[in-house]
């Protein structure tokens, strides 16, 4: 996928012209124990986004105005090497769903539909290196749909104080439940027959503890890194569908944010393997992402990042992730080492 390499992403520039901009410069957290909200319950959300545990770790989702929603943010994966509060990558995760779900509060059409992120948009807001965050986090979405098939969330995180630390801008394309159904009929597994009821009568409680598990604190088991100059690639897979847990059910189909993940990840290890310092401290200043298709459990990934220029502390990557010849997903990576 040496093509990929040099795919410009033609990401349009968000108007957002500074944190929080699209709350018209108040913070939504302020409003926190104002006066009172409802709280969405993890059922109804299901419902409506087709995303559940453990992909989705959201806590008290509430809605605070018209497509407008809060929520309190886990940090569930180590940071690592990267000098936040919560990785960037986890960062992708929490707040494209927590997207969704204000984007599905004005979604003109009744029923289940499925949010699919096509692009997003991150940037760093907070300055300097940060520790690991010990708490919850606040999240906030605000959504429209720019037609019946595509809508957009605006999204902030900011730390427990309400200092702001990212922002994402997220573009879905929408599909009802039959449409999905329709499109992804190769995907499906029926997950839930013989195998867990085997697992009831036979599994050890090792068994059932691997079943509980949440495959999304982990980084992707990536394999067989290779290096050539100034790029580097490795492979995932063949997926499984612990991988996919929560996305979607009976259509276990890698998420974009965790392909992403992945893609983050190799850029941080070959900045590493380009410094000859594997502690060196980064931060993940901007990163722009596209999402092609989706990767189907069972298939095997191949991952790759490339080093495209530096200036100064910056160093910008170009990053894809492909299954044979067909384009997963692209990202633009800026990282900016702290050593």
């Amino acid at each position: 996928m040496g093509h990929a390499l040099h795919l410009p992403l033609s990401v349009t520039q968000s108007t957002t012209s500074a944190p929080g901009a699209a709350w018209r410069g108040r913070m939504p957290f302020e409003e926190v124990g104002t006066r009172e909200h409802p709280v969405l319950c993890a059922s109804e959300l299901y419902a409506r986004i087709c995303v559940r545990d453990p992909y989705f770790a959201l806590r008290d989702v509430t809605v605070v105005g018209e497509g407008e929603v809060l929520a309190r943010v886990p940090v569930e994966q180590e940071p690592g090497q990267e000098a936040s509060p919560i990785n960037a990558a986890e960062v992708g995760r929490h707040l494209a769903i927590l997207g969704s779900c204000a984007s599905s509060l004005v979604n003109p059409k009744e029923g289940q539909h499925y949010y699919l992120a096509r692009r997003a948009r991150l940037e760093r807001l907070h300055e300097g290196p940060l520790p690991r965050a010990t708490g919850l986090l606040w999240g906030a979405a605000r959504a429209e749909f720019k037609d019946k098939r595509t809508a957009t969330a605006s999204t902030l995180l900011a730390s427990e104080e309400g200092l702001p630390l990212f922002s994402v801008e997220v573009d879905y394309n929408v599909l009802s439940a039959a449409a999905f159904q329709r499109l992804f009929q190769c995907a499906r597994q029926d997950m839930r027959r013989e195998p867990r009821e085997r697992a009831r009568c036979e599994g050890s409680p090792a068994d059932f503890a691997a079943m509980r598990q949440n495959p999304h604190r982990l980084p992707l088991p990536l394999r067989d890194y290779v290096r050539d100059g100034e790029c580097l690639k490795a492979t995932l897979g063949p997926v499984s569908a612990e991988l996919c847990k929560g996305h979607f059910a009976m259509h276990p189909v890698l998420p974009v944010a965790v392909v992403m993940s992945g893609l983050s990840g190799m850029a941080g290890a070959l900045l590493h393997q380009l410094l000859g310092n594997a502690s060196a401290r980064y931060l993940v200043t901007r990163g722009e992402v596209r999402a092609d298709s989706l990767a189907y459990a069972g298939e095997t990934v191949t991952f790759g990042s490339h080093l495209h220029e530096v200036e100064g502390r910056d160093h910008r990557f170009y990053c894809w992730a492909s299954v044979g010849e067909r384009l997963v997903g692209v990202m633009e990576l800026t990282l900016t080492c702290l050593e």
